[in-house]
């Protein structure tokens, strides 16, 4: 921090400074107004950003296919019990088209 705010204050010190809260703010300002200078910000900097892997992507895909199947199957019983009939295997499975 005292890198991008140009203060020569050595790294052992760890408490802070008026003149750091001062920076921070005179930075802060320079920013918002667009005479800071945004050329040490890293914010967009490929090392910040987290790559997914092929396994989270897979994951995401898997709980959403899990959520689709335990919202046909609640739907599925509820249309059973509401037609009051005896659940039985034959009654649960009914063919769907799948659509992707």
């Amino acid at each position: 921090m005292n890198r991008r705010l140009n203060l020569g204050i050595p790294q052992n010190n760890t408490f802070l400074l008026p003149r750091d809260v001062l920076a921070a703010t005179d930075h802060l300002i320079g920013m918002k107004f667009g005479t800071g200078i945004l050329d040490d910000d890293d914010m967009n900097h490929l090392k910040n950003k987290r790559i997914r892997s092929v396994a989270d992507l897979l994951q995401d895909q898997f709980g959403l296919a899990l959520g689709r199947l335990q919202h046909a199957v609640q739907k599925t019983i509820r249309r059973v019990f509401i037609r009051q009939s005896k659940p039985t295997p034959q009654t649960l499975v009914t063919p769907t088209s799948t659509s992707i």
